[in-house]
């Protein structure tokens, strides 16, 4: 019933995931949904109590906690092949999580995603057994960390033609300097999925090489973690590697054959991102749309002006369009399709309606929107690094229009 006055977020009593609606998953199998349920279950006890503490107190220690546990439940490897003791499933089931986790705590699954996915699934793909012994099954438990280090401080966008961190032959191994910065995990991880140029005289796509590089190697530094307008909790580091020599083993792939590497997991890391955007508006769009019914002001419920109804309707239909785009582009990648443009569309799309619909949620709040007494804030943080990482909104633009143009032989 609407309330005249103020309505705490605790008397709002939202159930977050009450607006995936029969139509949301239409399109999803029943066992996808049925995991659906499952996880969103584990994330409701083991998550959602610790989400706002991760925030306030940016307390890496309690995500690490919540990944062991989702190791424990088998949840942390479910995409890993079976062969090595995952649970085998594909992309579609890590959208389905994405969403899910960052339902609830956005810091806590990018740093999962960094790890499990955009650590793993390269090496999972390109490596060896020797290489899947020794550098991936320690972390498919979530004790162990993995990062990603591509970004440098003159390679963001440009991260191929920008590269100078580098690697040159020496003994039975590689001796590796530079820097990297903006990496997820980057302070805490035990392996780094690291990309270096090993022949500069060639094209920048021609001379890079992928290595996984133990982070107690002598000569690695963390120089500092970034302090971060929103995923708080997680960490976002730059690092420095002087004279730091690894073995032979921690080539991954061929030398000079890192770019193709790099390049095979970029798609799936789209669409695993756009899964976490719409995460995030979900659950921004689930607060605005209760509390615009209970809300009461000139003696009406909120929700009966247009100006907020006709909000909630455009915010609905932008989460699910975000939906439906990813999940395209998630089916298209796990049948070994050519994905580039969806997975792009994907991104751009779900990264621009979650920024819209946090600002609408927030505008439905009005003032106590603002503060902290409600989620909505955080959200409203969290949610513009999607429009930037992962590739920009302008970048995925870009590449939408290129593959059309290769599509029609232009």
């Amino acid at each position: 019933m609407p309330k005249e006055g103020h309505i705490s977020f605790e008397e709002l009593k939202v159930d977050f995931g009450y607006s995936t609606f029969e139509g949301s998953l239409f399109l999803y199998t029943e066992e996808e949904n049925k995991f659906r349920q499952e996880f969103r279950k584990f994330v409701k006890k083991e998550v959602e109590p610790v989400a706002d503490r991760i925030d306030r107190e940016e307390n890496f220690d309690l995500i690490h906690e919540i990944l062991k546990k989702m190791g424990k439940a088998g949840y942390y490897s479910l995409a890993f092949p079976k062969e090595i003791g995952g649970g085998g499933k594909g992309l579609v089931y890590r959208t389905i999580m994405g969403e899910e986790l960052t339902a609830i705590s956005y810091a806590t699954a990018v740093t999962y995603g960094a790890s499990a996915a955009l650590y793993a699934m390269p090496i999972i793909k390109f490596g060896t057994k020797e290489q899947h012994e020794k550098f991936l099954k320690p972390i498919m438990h979530g004790e162990k960390l993995g990062a990603i280090a591509m970004t440098e401080p003159g390679a963001g966008c440009d991260v191929v033609g920008g590269m100078r961190c580098s690697a040159k032959k020496s003994r039975d191994g590689y001796i590796i300097n530079g820097e990297k910065r903006f990496i997820t995990n980057g302070s805490k991880a035990d392996y780094l999925l690291l990309y270096v140029i090993t022949n500069p005289n060639v094209k920048p796509n021609e001379g890079i090489s992928a290595f996984i590089f133990p982070t107690n190697t002598e000569g690695f530094k963390v120089i500092k973690d970034y302090e971060l307008m929103g995923r708080r909790g997680s960490k976002n580091s730059h690092l420095a590697f002087k004279d730091c020599w690894v073995p032979d083993i921690c080539l991954l792939g061929q030398e000079n054959k890192g770019f193709n590497i790099l390049m095979s997991g970029l798609d799936g890391e789209r669409v695993f991102a756009a899964s976490q955007y719409m995460g995030i508006a979900r659950s921004a769009f689930e607060i605005a749309l209760k509390y615009s019914a209970e809300r009461m002001q000139f003696k009406r419920a909120i929700r009966e002006f247009e100006g907020v109804s006709f909000k909630l309707a455009e915010m609905y239909s932008l989460l699910e369009a975000s939906r439906l785009l990813d999940l395209r582009a998630a089916r298209m990648i796990d049948a070994d399709r050519r994905a580039t443009k969806e997975a792009a569309i994907a991104k751009f799309f779900a990264a621009d309606a979650a920024v819209k619909i946090c600002s609408e949620a927030l505008q439905i709040l009005g003032g106590i929107g603002y503060t902290k007494e409600y989620p909505i804030e955080r959200y409203y943080r969290d949610v513009k690094i999607g429009q930037i990482s992962a590739g920009s909104s302008e970048i995925m633009r870009f590449l939408t229009q290129r593959e059309l143009f290769r599509e029609i032989g232009l």
